[in-house]
């Protein structure tokens, strides 16, 4: 249905807290739409709606605005929130739907509950009108403060990402031997004499991998040892179906819920130092130009030397540590192949994002006590290298098998979501279309070591979708792959679990025990549990920011323009890895961005702010509740704001 001055629009609509939305139209073409408070009626985030949009309004700040005209697939199933009784009825006020319209819980089987407990319940229908949610209990969750100690828990019950395994499936673990025997090592090659090393963060708990590297006269030898989770994991077991329906392991600050129980995921499949472990081996062998001439792939057993940080890993690369071992010479080997192979990979076309990891200092209590930001090592890059290398291979055997496999897949970026990139490189002086690959990997070489380097990977990484599992190979556009799996990471992914069966199977020249329609339902699945995990991680960290940033309140901190919407500047905060909202509502006049939404301008003066600008900002209000932080402008580009 359209007319001259409104239309129907179709997509997905992001609510926020306060009551007011933006559909994000399925038409790549056209700008989101703003949704007033009060139009948004029972929407909620992820919903797919179809929206009534009225083109700009003369003298007004939204370029589109509409309203809810009828939703047409809700994304949310369940919820989560606390117990109340209310006028003799059982209803959930606070939760986790994003909207302030109570839900009514019946009870049907009875579930022991106290008011002031958080609860799971199922929505069984949706509101009309004014009416409410209405839901039925499936799960006391007990009682979650909203202190601090509590973050964590609140996060995890509102992400639906599980507190405990069920009792039966720690029962059936406990049925698993608590050492590795020596019966285990049965058709298995003997590599405990060799000199494998663990290479990880330093709050690392789960080691997957382990490595090790020898130099030869024409080429080098990597060993990539991979725990052996699929020995204990049994297909169709309890525990195999607990950890479908997890997808991959969660990590919090100080704290992670896991894929597998600790019993697996901590020691008997971690491959911790000086004790036996079961592992997959992939051995390749690499010319001096890093072409891959040979590869072999087997069970085995190791003895892992030392657990490395990639602190210490540097070190001695760089030939600044005073460790002593047989892995030395390895390590140093090592370095020398990842340099060849990061080398091949920028050759060909791999981008190369840097985004360093922020890291939370938290006590025992919860409390934030810092914010770092991790800086990227070369040892980072060294065993990233090396395991794009084994899961790119491993992709390849399987191929070579015949056997239908999970890929992780990455599709080219579409032309619209390029345009903000595109526009800003030109701010920076780089001419060419970044529609083609070759110029975008130039681009991002280019201004490596810009100083607003973060930002602009930033924006990249916004401009591209988003990887995901499939069993229809796309390629992978970031890495510039063919061919591509996850193969590496058995005791936090599901999808390398599953990969490891497969190959064990390719080994043995068996069938695989799984149709591609199963692999399929499996990759839809653990897709959907990696960007649930994703988007809890990314909200505790944003709790605990805003926690930490309480006792900033009524400071100014200097920042550059992160981000404009159509309601404000979301400003990076120099000193943390924080980002704050300026309204435009608490600046004067009228104030518009542009379609890209790289500038805002006000209407009035023709003032403009664009991405990257350099600001000065007082931080106004930090919501634990909900992670943000709101800041006001102070100055902009070094100039004082007296007419904002």
């Amino acid at each position: 249905m359209k007319s001259k001055n409104i239309n129907l629009l179709e997509g997905i609509v992001k609510r926020h807290p306060d009551g007011f939305g933006f559909l994000i139209p399925d038409d790549n073409k056209h700008p989101d739409v703003y949704i007033p408070s009060g139009k948004m009626g029972s929407a909620l985030t992820n919903d797919r709606v179809r929206v009534m949009v009225h083109k700009k309004r003369k003298g007004g700040d939204r370029s589109y605005f509409g309203f809810i005209y009828s939703i047409l697939k809700r994304n949310k199933e369940s919820a989560v929130g606390v117990f109340e009784i209310t006028d003799n009825k059982a209803v959930i006020k606070k939760h986790n739907l994003g909207c302030n319209i109570d839900i009514l819980v019946s009870n049907p089987k009875n579930i022991p509950v106290k008011k002031g407990e958080c609860i799971k319940i199922k929505i069984i229908s949706y509101p009309k009108d004014n009416s409410l949610f209405k839901g039925e209990l499936k799960e006391n969750l007990g009682q979650i403060s909203s202190s601090v100690k509590d973050d964590i828990k609140r996060v995890m019950a509102e992400y639906d990402i599980p507190f405990n395994f069920p009792k039966e499936v720690l029962e059936e673990t406990k049925q698993i031997p608590n050492e590795v025997r020596e019966k285990d090592f049965s058709g298995r090659e003997d590599l405990r004499d060799k000199a494998f090393v663990t290479i990880d963060g330093s709050t690392a708990q789960d080691f997957d991998d382990a490595i090790l590297v020898e130099k030869h006269p024409c080429f080098y030898r990597l060993y990539i040892a991979i725990a052996d989770v699929s020995y204990y994991v049994q297909e169709d077991s309890l525990l195999d179906k607990e950890a479908f329906q997890r997808g991959n392991s969660s990590y919090f600050p100080n704290f992670c819920s896991p894929m597998l129980p600790e019993k697996l995921s901590n020691d008997l499949c971690s491959l911790k130092p000086h004790v036996e472990r079961l592992v997959i081996v992939q051995e390749m062998d690499f010319d001096f130009k890093g072409n891959r001439l040979r590869e072999k792939l087997y069970s085995s057993v190791i003895k892992s030397q030392q657990r490395l940080t990639y602190a210490q890993a540097q070190n001695i690369l760089d030939g600044l540590s005073s460790l002593k071992g047989r892995y030395l010479d390895s390590l140093r080997s090592a370095g020398s192949l990842a340099q060849i192979l990061l080398r091949k990979h920028i050759k060909e076309q791999g981008l190369q994002l840097d985004i360093p990891e922020t890291l939370l200092i938290v006590d025992e209590q919860g409390e934030t006590q810092d914010i770092v930001k991790e800086k990227r090592l070369f040892s980072h890059l060294m065993i990233e290298q090396f395991m794009l290398a084994a899961n790119k291979a491993i992709s390849t055997f399987l191929e070579k098998n015949q056997i239908p496999l999970i890929y992780r897949i990455h599709t080219a970026p579409e032309e619209e979501k390029l345009k903000i990139l595109q526009k800003f490189s030109k701010v920076l002086g780089f001419s060419k279309s970044l529609k083609s690959r070759k110029n975008l990997a130039h681009f991002l070489l280019q201004y490596k070591n810009h100083k607003q380097v973060s930002l602009i990977h930033k924006l990249a990484l916004r401009s591209l979708p988003q990887a995901q599992y499939s069993v229809f190979n796309k390629g992978h556009y970031g890495l510039n792959f063919s061919s591509y799996t996850h193969f590496t990471s058995p005791i936090r992914r599901y999808c390398d679990l599953v990969i490891h069966r497969l190959v064990k199977q390719a080994l043995l020249k068996s069938k695989s025990s799984l149709s591609k329609k199963d692999m399929e339902k499996q990759a839809s699945l653990v897709s959907q549990r990696e960007q649930n995990s994703v988007q809890a991680e990314r909200q505790i960290k944003d709790i605990k920011k805003a926690r930490f940033l309480k006792k900033y309140v009524g400071q100014s901190f200097p920042g550059c323009v992160s981000s404009i919407s159509s309601f404000g500047l979301f400003v990076a905060l120099e000193p943390f890895d924080v980002e704050g909202l300026v309204r435009f509502s608490d600046l004067r006049g009228f104030w518009e961005t542009d379609e890209l939404q790289l500038s805002a301008r006000n209407k009035a003066s023709a003032y403009k702010i664009q991405f990257g600008d350099e600001v000065k900002v007082l931080i106004s209000a930090s919501y634990v509740s909900t992670g943000n932080v709101d800041l006001k402008l102070i100055s902009h580009k070094g100039k004082k704001i007296t007419h904002l």
